[in-house]
């Protein structure tokens, strides 16, 4: 009972009336009070672009396809280029998951899919090296506070940071801050030819 207040009964007129509420309510049928906006949104399923309203409906939850690529077609228009070289590969065929690390896969692939080589769109890659392990750090949860591991796991762990100091790449990501053209002729070049003849 709150304090310093008379006792109302639930069963008075004084405990509740009823009273004639306006607001707004989606599709659904749930009451969205004055939020017109989260009331459409709820009882819709598509929505405009909020950045292009000419563009398709798009799905709530979802975005827009078509400015992801506009933005994607800008981003390659605006992105610096060099011209191909062995030395570029391995390269990414942009906006996909496909990656090329010799001359002969991307020329197999370019007449597989019977693409002009000026019309492809690559990118070079960045390479993903291992690194270097601290023991104290990696144990750090089994470790008491304040303690190392002992000095013969210390020395195996120098080993492996010296092996993994000259390892090769482990995996390549794309690196879409540089593109990379091929010629008209790439089909015709020493390239193409050296796969022909199964690179030698």
């Amino acid at each position: 009972m709150r304090a310093n207040t008379q006792i109302i009964m639930a069963e008075s007129n004084e405990a509740a009336s009823i009273q004639t509420v306006t607001g707004w309510v989606s599709s659904d049928g749930k009451f969205w009070g004055k939020d017109e906006r989260l009331a459409r949104y709820a009882g819709s399923t598509h929505h405009k672009c909020d950045k292009n309203p000419e563009h398709q409906p798009i799905a709530n939850g979802n975005y827009c396809r078509e400015c992801r690529k506009e933005c994607l077609e800008q981003r390659w228009q605006d992105m610096p280029k060099e011209a191909y070289t062995p030395e570029a590969l391995p390269l990414h065929l942009y906006d996909t998951d496909r990656y090329f690390f010799d001359a002969e896969d991307l020329i197999d692939w370019l007449e597989e899919n019977q693409i002009k080589p000026e019309d492809v769109r690559l990118t070079k890659c960045r390479p993903s090296y291992p690194e270097e392990i601290e023991p104290n750090e990696h144990f750090c949860d089994i470790l008491p506070e304040d303690g190392e591991v002992p000095e013969d796991v210390r020395e195996a762990f120098e080993k492996l940071n010296e092996v993994l100091k000259k390892s090769e790449p482990f995996s390549w990501f794309p690196d879409d801050t540089q593109g990379v053209t091929l010629p008209a002729d790439f089909l015709e070049s020493d390239d193409a030819t050296q796969a022909a003849q199964g690179g030698e």
